[in-house]
């Protein structure tokens, strides 16, 4: 980013990106760093876990950006659908101090991680616009690689979801629309009042970055007490059009990188029923057949949650 308000929301992300972790996420990331090889540039830690600062419930979110798939991955197959789709994702417990840890890890390679971040899907900038830390970087370089991507995600989230907004807004009503946008744009599990306590609980990261980002966004004005969104109607017509097709596309993708994650992720399909009960309350029991074959299984699963409200 060239422009002053550009160059300090790049600044202010790499200062917040820098915070404290638990001890459980650095041994998972050091993990992660010798099973993938040189090829590991920065490993980013993100979702509840984080914001909570937990290592002891749940599973662990990172991210790890590698200069080359074939390379961290060893092989062509899951390399080549990691270029394609990215990113693989797969699961890793280990021992540590007094208990075991755990984590569900994305990997791909850093150019897609800085593509994803404008790209018409919301997939990385509806995640990577929310909060993360930075574990692990290999240098300086790759450092600010990683914070310019970040503040683009923020640009994104927020850019793309003023079409959604009134002609006044506040804050938080801003950052639940784009966060509700791209739920809505996903298949979650996760209900309306998650948003609501999502949008609470990043308070400091929003509070910190909206009013740098919001003068370098088309039709914001910034108030003393909100922002004023001026549009012309045609714009704001357009914008609720890429919305829609970004749902049509975003599940899609979705359904997609599931069908993928069934050959990387062990336990997966426990991993996933699991997730859909912690946010929706609805429960169905995994069984020997869907564990033996994923790919056949999750059709049928899917079905029943989806009739049941396990996700949107």
């Amino acid at each position: 980013m060239t422009t002053l308000a550009g160059q300090r929301l790049t600044a202010t992300i790499d200062d917040l990106i820098n915070t404290s972790a638990p001890a459980g996420a650095h041994a998972l990331a050091e993990t992660l760093r010798l099973r993938h090889g040189d090829s590991v540039a920065a490993v980013l830690f993100y979702g509840s876990n984080f914001r909570r600062g937990d290592d002891r419930e749940g599973l662990l979110d990172l991210y790890v950006l590698v200069d080359d798939c074939r390379a961290a991955l060893g092989r062509r197959l899951p390399a080549l659908a990691c270029r394609l789709l990215p990113p693989n994702v797969y699961y890793i417990e280990m021992p540590h101090q007094d208990r075991t840890v755990r984590c569900k890890y994305a990997v791909l390679d850093r150019a897609s991680f800085c593509r994803g971040m404008h790209a018409a899907q919301s997939y990385f900038w509806g995640r990577f616009g929310q909060p993360s830390g930075l574990l692990y970087a290999r240098d300086t370089k790759v450092r600010s690689e990683v914070s310019a991507a970040l503040a683009q995600a923020v640009l994104t989230l927020l850019g793309r979801a003023v079409p959604l907004l009134a002609p006044r807004t506040d804050e938080a009503t801003w950052w639940a629309v784009a966060l509700g946008a791209c739920y809505a744009a996903e298949l979650r599990p996760e209900r309306q009042d998650a948003v609501t306590a999502l949008v609470r609980d990043i308070a400091p990261w929003r509070t910190a970055l909206t009013p740098i980002a919001a003068p370098l966004l088309a039709g914001v004005t910034p108030l003393t007490d909100g922002y004023g969104i001026d549009l012309r109607p045609a714009a704001r017509r357009r914008g609720r059009l890429a919305w829609t097709a970004r749902r049509m596309l975003g599940k899609t993708l979705n359904a997609a990188r599931l069908v993928k994650a069934a050959f990387t992720f062990v336990g997966g399909a426990d991993y996933l029923l699991w997730k859909v009960e912690r946010h929706s309350g609805v429960r169905i029991e995994t069984t020997p057949f869907l564990r033996r074959h994923p790919l056949l299984g999750i059709w049928g699963i899917a079905w029943r949650l989806w009739r049941r409200g396990g996700f949107r």
